[in-house]
């Protein structure tokens, strides 16, 4: 599924979001359009829905510059 930002140019291209899944180490991580990367996670799907979560509070302004999620124990 691809998503785009609702403040994205309709002309840029659409990335989807298995791109922003890396795994490393046996641990997985996401990278965002900010430039930062987020995790470690014990599984994809762990990821993904953590990505899910970063993506919507990106997309209400809900992250501030220079914060990532804590997200994994």
């Amino acid at each position: 599924m691809a998503t785009r930002r609702s403040g994205d140019p309709l002309d840029t291209r659409t990335r989807f979001r298995s791109e922003r899944l890396v795994k490393d180490g046996g641990a997985w991580y996401f990278m965002t359009r900010e430039g930062t990367v987020e995790g470690p996670f014990r599984s994809e799907d762990e990821a993904e829905r953590r990505l899910d979560m970063y993506v919507r509070m990106a997309t209400h302004n809900m992250l501030h510059e220079g914060e990532g999620l804590t997200l994994a124990e």
